[in-house]
């Protein structure tokens, strides 16, 4: 009796160990197959069924359709949906109450992401709803709060995985950035003092104590950086475009509720917007308004604002165009590779195509069914989340 519980253990001991070495094998992976029922690719490829990504160095390098698998292991996930890893182009995820000086009305010197805090529950929150890659920004209360930085996501107290450390000049023209105690006091005087700054800028003549406060404006005028301008009202749109036309700047537009009724001008500047996420609670016409931009040719994408809005909003805002009569295809692409092309990153991410990051989500049905579950994340062909009880 005594020697089959000897034996007994010593199986058992050898069952943890194997488990144990099978488990950091799978976690060490540098090539694997993912394979799910279909593959929302966001790119040229379109939809496929039953198709398969070949990962290896964290890089997608084969879309595979026909079925014949190279002897690798294989992640399988039957009945599930792969897509690209949902691209949030501004949010505050983690620092809300640090990405903000507001002692001044310009502090463009400032850059975000030093004030990032990986191990923030919010951080999670957001890989678990799908999302990898955030544009981290400063708030709307300064009329320029300062520079944003776009890397991936993570849990973990590590160096973070930039794709732009300095990003962009982070500007707003909302009402959030007019004060009664100081300057701007009106949206009237804001681009004012947005082109004696950058005039002031662009002739070296700062005086020695503005020399590093004006290091951003100083970016815009070399064009090594672009401004992300916060404008959601009819009148702060046309504000912003007025201005980006005076100054002779490309930018990009984020909140823009109403930046439909500007279409012309937008394709005409070449100015991409980054809207709002849609919510239970907005009007049909905010609703509406996105539906048509969306059909205008205007390239936008959604973002979260998070944690001032929902990380689950990005898919719900996806979900409200489709109901709208955009198709299912374009639908999703405006929390993929949309986002990414207005980031400049689309190259790296925003969709599943040879050559790019193994940057994807796993999820148990339909994208744009808020019933499907995210099963697993995976960044930079890691598997950095998985929902417990998923196979």
């Amino acid at each position: 009796m005594n020697q089959k519980r000897k034996i007994l253990a010593v199986l058992v001991v050898v069952s943890i160990v194997s488990w144990m070495s099978l488990r950091a094998d799978t976690i060490n992976e540098k090539t694997f197959i993912v394979r799910g029922a279909k593959i929302f690719t966001s790119g040229p490829d379109g939809i496929l069924k039953d198709g398969a990504l070949l990962v290896k160095d964290g890089k997608i390098v084969e879309i595979l359709t026909d079925g014949n698998l190279p002897d690798v292991p294989i992640h399988e996930y039957p009945g599930c949906s792969v897509i690209p890893g949902i691209v949030d182009a501004h949010t505050y995820v983690s620092g809300y109450l640090r990405v903000l000086e507001n002692t001044r009305a310009i502090t463009s010197d400032l850059v975000a992401y030093p004030v990032f805090n990986p191990l923030s529950p919010e951080v999670l929150q957001a890989i678990e709803s799908g999302i990898t890659t955030v544009n981290f920004s400063p708030r709307n209360e300064n009329l320029i709060g300062g520079i944003s930085s776009v890397f991936k996501l993570t849990s973990k107290v590590k160096p973070l995985s930039f794709l732009k450390k300095e990003a962009f000049l982070k500007i707003s023209l909302s009402q959030e950035a007019q004060k009664e105690d100081r300057a701007p006091t009106s949206l009237m005087g804001a681009p004012v003092i947005l082109s004696e700054n950058l005039d002031r800028a662009r002739s070296g003549k700062q005086e020695r104590k503005d020399i590093f406060v004006q290091k951003g404006l100083q970016k815009i005028a070399q064009r090594a950086l672009f401004p992300m301008i916060a404008a959601s009202r009819y009148e702060e749109i046309r504000t912003s475009l007025t201005w980006l036309e005076k100054e002779n700047l490309k930018g990009i537009i984020v909140g823009g509720e109403e930046s439909i009724y500007f279409h012309e001008d937008l394709q005409e500047q070449d100015i991409a917007v980054l809207l709002s996420p849609l919510w239970f609670s907005v009007s049909d016409k905010v609703i509406q308004n996105a539906a048509a931009l969306a059909k205008s040719g205007i390239l936008f994408g959604f973002v979260s604002f998070m944690p001032e809005g929902e990380p689950l909003s990005l898919r719900l805002s996806a979900l409200m165009l489709f109901h709208q009569g955009v198709s299912q295809e374009e639908a999703l692409k405006t929390i993929t590779i949309n986002p990414a092309r207005i980031l400049g990153i689309d190259d790296r991410v925003g969709s599943l195509e040879e050559e790019k990051d193994g940057d994807f989500v796993i999820l148990s049905g339909d994208p744009l069914d808020l019933s499907s579950q995210v099963i697993a994340v995976y960044i930079n062909g890691q598997l950095i989340y998985k929902k417990n009880g998923s196979s």
